[in-house]
């Protein structure tokens, strides 16, 4: 099995080179784990859903060997900081863990389509359904995720899980 922060370099040079944030990072890899990718890092829930320790670090250590940049900005509208991240090396793995690189690229493809934080339930419905075992993880999602849930977001993520086929059943 590859390092961790080759996978974390994979998929960024898979996702066309670019990345942007840390939180979609981390959902990103935490989606690819689910579809097969077989990352091996362990994840907990956490304020922003599934949060892997093992992920931050490798991000750290792929900055460290000169395989991975980051670049923090911060956003106009409040001043938060945000990361850009960038691969140093323009080579494109031929597999990303136990995924292809073609079916990796296809999946990255389609969560590029969507916010961060459709990332983000899409993430979190996941985890609280197959992880938690949360029976009625629609109204649990609503209590953890109030205000992000709205304009549409939750049925974004839900069809996300749904094209990617890593969709819950529906409470009763």
């Amino acid at each position: 099995m590859p390092e961790l922060d080759d996978l974390v370099v994979g998929t960024v040079a898979l996702a066309g080179g670019e990345l942007v944030g840390r939180i979609r990072l981390q959902k990103v890899v935490y989606l690819l784990d689910q579809l097969g990718m077989g990352s091996g890092a362990a994840f907990e829930y956490h304020h922003y859903g599934p949060y892997s320790e093992a992920i931050s670090d490798a991000v750290t250590d792929a900055k460290f060997w000169g395989h991975l940049k980051e670049d923090v900005k911060f956003r106009v509208t409040d001043g938060a900081p945000y990361s850009t991240f960038k691969i140093s090396t323009q080579v494109a793995p031929i597999n990303l863990g136990d995924l292809t690189a073609e079916d990796a690229r296809h999946h990255l493809e389609k969560f590029a389509g969507y916010s961060s934080t459709v990332l983000e339930l899409a993430a979190t419905v996941h985890w609280l359904a197959f992880v938690e075992k949360v029976s009625d993880w629609r109204t649990e999602v609503e209590v953890r995720k109030a205000g992000k849930t709205g304009n549409g977001r939750l049925q974004q993520a839900l069809l996300l899980l749904k094209n990617i086929g890593l969709a819950p059943v529906e409470p009763l």
